[in-house]
């Protein structure tokens, strides 16, 4: 059983369930703000998202995880259709006198805790360096200039190869507190569940715009919040997403971790 063998997992497992006994009202009052902004970054804006004639299906059938890119750049039309989907604002909806955004993925309580950073090596129009995305303006913010140094991205996500000619790497980060406040422990559990409602949503329109995507679970996680310069107190790094350029080879190559 994996309560003997991880009992970290099986702890944070307990003490986040629910039972008639532990129901009670938020620990406290929500925090102030919503997405995070970098107000003296530059800024640039992405413009509508374009979407191919593919099918749910067809993108569906067309997923996979690929380890083999070519190293060529995206184009910044295809990068700001992945962020409106990873995490972008598609309206607002009214509940008597609160307005909330209506987003690409769905939040516990509508609370939205996470951010979207681009690590960007090859990004037609975009410079390199580490960006943060808006998606009340879809927009970027420049964090960081400057291409990141060779190797540190197969470093950071524990030795995997295949970064070095991915074009972008978005990186989530949840602002735990967003959560935390109405739903205590169990915040931290719908977190995860929406980081990986974007992931999929990248997947899928990665795979429908003939783009290849990786996601990466692993990394050295105060490497990484470093990088980002992160306060860790506050933001935390909980996922990854390699894109790039297929190269032209057989599908069970380019998802192969032994290469051809």
């Amino acid at each position: 059983m994996f309560r003997q063998r991880q009992p970290l997992a099986w702890l944070f497992h307990r003490n986040t369930s629910r039972s008639p006994h532990n129901l009670g009202p938020p620990s406290g009052p929500a925090p102030m703000g919503g997405a995070k902004e970098y107000l003296s970054a530059p800024v640039l804006p992405l413009g509508a998202p374009r979407w191919p004639d593919t099918t749910l299906a067809q993108a569906l059938a067309a997923r996979f995880s690929c380890r083999r890119f070519t190293g060529a750049p995206l184009s910044l039309e295809a990068l700001g259709t992945l962020l409106y989907a990873a995490y972008g604002v598609r309206g607002t909806a009214s509940f008597g006198d609160l307005q909330m955004h209506e987003r690409t993925v769905p939040s516990g309580g509508g609370l939205y805790p996470l951010e979207v950073y681009v690590l960007a090596r090859a990004v037609e129009g975009l410079p390199a360096g580490i960006h943060h995305y808006a998606p009340a303006s879809h927009a970027l913010e420049q964090v960081r200039e400057g291409a990141l140094p060779p190797g540190l991205l197969t470093q950071l996500f524990l030795r995997q190869p295949y970064l070095e000619k991915a074009s972008a790497v978005l990186v989530l980060t949840a602002m735990p507190e967003r959560s935390l406040w109405k739903y205590s422990d169990r915040g931290y559990r719908y977190l995860l569940l929406e980081a990986g409602h974007v992931g999929q949503n990248v997947n899928l329109a990665a795979a429908a715009l003939g783009l290849g995507s990786f996601n990466l679970g692993g990394f050295l996680d105060q490497e990484l919040a470093a990088l980002l310069a992160l306060d860790a107190e506050r933001e935390l790094p909980v996922y990854g997403i390699a894109l790039g350029v297929p190269e032209p080879l057989p599908r069970d190559v380019l998802r192969s971790p032994a290469g051809p």
